[in-house]
This record gives C-alpha cells, structure tokens and sequence, in this order.
C-alpha cells in the first residue's frame, strides 16, 4: 500500500493501482505469448511512459512482494489489497469477496472436484464474474490440501468485464501456474473483448488437451445417443435351421465414422 500510495502524487489512486496491475499482468504475458507481443509490449511502454524511474522501481518492488505473499501464503493478495485502498465502487456493486469466504466455497466443492479428476483425469472449473480469482486461488489451494495437484489436474475458464479485474486474475492465476484461459467479457452480452492465457495454459499445452478431451466427449455423447437396433428372426428354406439375425451395424466402422465426424465438428468450429 504504501509503495502504490507513493506513487499516487497528483494522480488518482485507482489509475496508479490499474497501471501497476496491467503492467504486471503484460510482463507475465510478454514472458510466453508471442501472439500479439509487439502490440502489448507498446501498451507497456506507453503505461510505464507516464511515471518516473523511481516510480517504475516502486512498482517493480511491489510486484515482488506479490510475488513472495503468493508463494508463501497463497491467496487473494490483490483483491484483499483493492478494497484496503478504498478502490471499489460500491455505486456498481463492485465488491472483492473475503478470501475465507471464498475458501469456505471451495472447501465446499471440493468432492464434486476430486471425483471429477479420478474420472477425467482433470476438472474443469467455469467463473463467470471472476474478480480477482479469489475462488478459483481458494480452489487451487483445497486441491492441495485434497492431494490433488492443480497445476496439472484443473483448467480454469475465468471471465470479467473489468480490465483490472482480468489482469489481477491473471497475476494471481500465473504465479499459482495454474492452466487458465482469462476472458474481459461481457457474459450477460456474450461479448468478448480480450483473451489472456496463462504461462501454464501455453506451456502445458492445454489447446490440444482440451481438443482432446472435447473430441472424446462428443464421441461419447454420439455413441450413447444411438438407439438401440431391434433384433429380428431370419427364416430360410426348410433344409437349413433358421438362424437369428441381429441388424447390428459394423460397431468398429461406426466408431471411425462417429469420431471423424467430431474431430470434423472440433476443427471446423
């Protein structure tokens, strides 16, 4: 706080807050995805433009504080650190929830989460309105605490329509190493505005993983929704016995075509 605090000067404290989460989170980012890099590296420059050398080692300082606290006592450093600067709009209902709060949630969901590893392999979690991943950091640390490994057993799907939450998201997400996919989103429109993967996302290759996972599900689904085909007698002449015939479809070609089908469905869309 008080690091941010000496930055602040004439400027307002939400803009110096903002700033020094969008450069940190465009840092991580810059690190692994080569994908826009050139563009974002000059949202960079054009942030860190407005403050002075001492002002850039202030944020730099802060960051490895970030930094430590994550690695030592995971949990929701930014938000708690958002709403201790006064910086939440209660106008907007814009509010961080406490992170024992959101550690009671998970420890909550942590059965139907293990069950779905045992069974999968990996869970997936969906976060619509995400904040500053106050839930998905309580969830990563129930999994340890379950002896689950969320850096290699949960993908994260997480969404929100404030800038500074996605960023904040993406920090405490990639110093976690959890594999994430970070949308600004508009989930009541169903607009997006910008995408951010996590190091662990790219790094894991979690693209193909879930390609996968999805490929399969589809077959699956296909191969259940099949009706059953009814079995009827067949009669021949008198001299040979009448055998049962079953209208039973060539299981093995019907598998190939079923899963071509999906992979066609995956890669098209």
């Amino acid at each position: 706080m008080k690091l941010l605090e000496a930055n602040a000067g004439a400027k307002r404290m939400s803009e110096v807050f903002d700033d020094f989460v969008e450069m940190s989170a465009l840092t991580f980012r810059n690190a692994v995805d080569s994908w826009g890099y050139d563009e974002r590296e000059a949202q960079y420059l054009r942030t860190a433009g407005r403050y002075g050398r001492e002002e850039l080692d202030r944020f730099a300082h802060a960051l490895a504080l970030v930094v430590t606290e994550m690695d030592e006592e995971p949990c929701d450093v930014l938000g708690r650190l958002y709403m201790e600067l006064e910086l939440g709009n209660g106008r907007l209902g814009q509010f961080y929830t406490p992170y024992d709060v959101a550690r009671l949630m998970a420890g909550m969901q942590i059965d139907a989460i293990a069950e779905r590893v045992r069974s999968h392999g990996f869970a997936k979690l969906y976060e619509p309105a995400c904040g500053a991943a106050a839930f998905i950091v309580a969830v990563s640390q129930e999994m340890r605490t379950a002896g689950l490994n969320p850096q290699t057993q949960l993908h994260v799907t997480a969404e929100d329509i404030a800038p500074q939450a996605v960023h904040m998201a993406y920090i405490h997400l990639s110093l976690l190493h959890v594999p994430a996919v970070v949308h600004r989103r508009n989930t009541l429109a169903l607009e997006t505005f910008d995408t951010w993967r996590t190091p662990a996302h790219i790094l894991g290759g979690w693209r193909g993983k879930l390609r996968h996972a999805d490929v399969l599900k589809e077959t699956q689904e296909l191969l259940d929704s099949r009706p059953p085909q009814a079995c009827t007698p067949s009669f021949t002449t008198a001299i040979r016995r009448p055998q049962p015939r079953c209208d039973k479809p060539d299981l093995a070609r019907g598998e190939q075509w079923l899963f071509r089908e999906a992979r066609l469905k995956t890669v098209t869309s």
